[in-house]
């Protein structure tokens, strides 16, 4: 069985052993064992912390993670993990259209400065910003 120290894992995980202890903390990562009074961490717990840093990543609040694996794992109440789950890809939902609302604008501004560019280039007036603002770029 592989075995990682926290340093290696926050350097992995790119956070830092902190971080690791604040997750043990509230619970999220447990049952860490100990060699020589030092955490090691396994393949296992990899796996969990993979899970926490996608979640998180993706959204969820520490305190949403622990609900999370607190409905998941005591299945108590299914309802409940699928109600948060359907609460987060609403979040994530509205980031999605929101960003791409954001590079639809970049992409006008991008063609409308490259559009002045070629302009300045060949001694012609500078475009109307009018004729970019409601373009839409793939």
């Amino acid at each position: 069985m592989a075995v990682y120290t926290i340093s290696q894992v926050a350097e992995k995980y790119h956070m830092r052993p902190s971080t690791l202890r604040y997750y043990e903390d509230l619970g999220l990562l447990y049952n860490v064992p100990r060699q020589g009074g030092h955490r090691v961490y396994t393949d296992a717990l990899l796996n969990r912390l993979g899970a926490i840093c996608c979640y998180k990543n993706a959204g969820m609040s520490l305190e949403e993670l622990q609900e999370f694996f607190h409905y998941t794992e005591s299945q108590e109440d299914v309802a409940k993990t699928v109600a948060l789950l359907d609460e987060v890809d609403t979040r994530i939902q509205h980031q999605i259209a929101e960003l791409q609302a954001n590079y639809l604008q970049i992409q006008r501004k991008k063609h409308y400065f490259a559009a002045i560019q070629t302009a300045l280039a060949q001694g012609q007036p500078k475009p109307d910003w009018a004729d970019f603002c409601n373009q839409q770029y793939v």
